[in-house]
């Protein structure tokens, strides 16, 4: 069974570095057997970071992002991964505000609050940050 690879851009520009370094890492990935989806941020319907609303933190959505928007099929298919690449140019000395917005919802969901157990999340991924 192949691994299933996310490629996530979170570059505005399709064809210039970030685009490329993943699309390089991607054809990396697929020579070894795996199968990649990747989602381009600046294409996605609107969304926005974590709205701190704690729905995931409820036992019925734990570990799950209540907010549905344009991200939320990247977040599932986050989760259903084997591994993740994800790609940001450098602004100001920062990533993008739309790497920040996806970082913000994958993290936020999986944070318990709970010393024994701080994270929730039942697939550990290795990523590839660029």
């Amino acid at each position: 069974m192949s691994k299933k690879i996310i490629a996530v851009n979170a570059g505005p520009r399709k064809g210039f570095n970030t685009d490329t370094l993943i699309n390089e890492a991607i054809k990396g990935a697929e020579s070894k057997g795996a199968e990649v989806v990747k989602f381009d941020l600046f294409r996605l319907e609107r969304y926005t970071g974590c709205i701190s609303c704690f729905g995931c933190k409820k036992e019925k959505n734990k570990g799950h992002c209540i907010c549905r928007d344009g991200l939320t099929p990247v977040l599932d298919a986050i989760r259903e991964a084997d591994g993740l690449i994800i790609g940001s140019p450098n602004y100001l000395s920062e990533m993008t505000a739309s790497f920040r917005a996806l970082y913000e919802r994958l993290i936020f969901q999986s944070l318990t609050y709970n010393l024994e157990t701080p994270c929730c999340n039942q697939n550990p991924l290795p990523v590839l940050l660029m």
